[in-house]
């Protein structure tokens, strides 16, 4: 299977990942809500085959700095903050740093306004990233253990919340100048997750029922003939590892 599983558990979710030489296993869980132990133990439980090493419990406080860039020190990266793995954003992190670094760089001497712009904006990153990842926990419909139902009552920031609210209602999703995940990722989430928007837009009326279909049957054949011509992904990796 070419790609990354992630799977709930009802303290948390565990993830699958394909590798060259093996296959990934890591279990992410709340401490609150589950032990060192049966975290281990679940782990386990889930990983096919022999395992080449025993997991490691590695431990971290979500958040982030006050600042981002504090007097003459740039925090790039995890150095940065972390949320959660569930979405995977550190490489990100580091390559937006740099790039904001950079055009801030203060080749003449540091200064405060420099400064100010690069943790502004480095919090509206920041905050973009917890809206989404949150959004995971905060609209899922599972309640079958005390962590899923403490998901659904937990407090979330104003920002997500109205975000919900403006989906929930209208179908809209508007992104904040610092959001890395763009329109159909938060959709996709949203309605996978089973919310359905109140209202929808009206263009949607402009094309047939008959239309629609056909329109999407065209789609459908272009993606079909473009995955034609593409090897098999074992195909792929044995070429290209040659």
């Amino acid at each position: 299977m070419p790609y990354t599983k992630s799977v709930a558990h009802e303290a948390g979710w565990r993830w699958q990942i394909p590798l060259k030489e093996r296959m990934g296993n890591g279990l992410v869980f709340c401490s609150r809500f589950m032990s060192d132990e049966d975290a281990i133990n679940t782990l386990k439980s889930q990983v096919t085959g022999a395992p080449i090493n025993e997991p490691r419990v590695i431990r971290f406080t979500p958040g982030k700095r006050r600042r981002g860039w504090n007097k003459n020190c740039v925090a790039l990266g995890l150095s940065s903050g972390f949320i959660e793995p569930l979405e995977s954003t550190s490489i990100h992190l580091i390559m937006t740093g740099l790039i904001r670094l950079m055009r801030l760089f203060p080749f003449d001497g540091i200064t405060q306004s420099a400064i100010d712009e690069y943790n502004k904006k480095f919090d509206s990153e920041m905050s973009a990233i917890l809206d989404f990842i949150v959004m995971h926990y905060k609209v899922t419909q599972r309640e079958d253990s005390p962590f899923w139902q403490q998901c659904q009552r937990m407090d979330v920031p104003p920002s997500l919340t109205h975000k919900l609210a403006l989906f929930a209602e209208s179908g809209r999703v508007f992104l904040d100048d610092g959001d890395i995940f763009r329109v159909d990722s938060w959709t996709q989430v949203l309605m996978g997750q089973g919310m359905t928007p109140k209202q929808y837009h009206r263009v949607a009326d402009e094309m047939s029922e008959q239309s629609l279909k056909q329109f999407m049957a065209g789609l459908k054949q272009q993606v079909d003939n473009h995955v034609a011509k593409l090897p098999a992904h074992e195909a792929f990796l044995t070429q290209y590892l040659k």
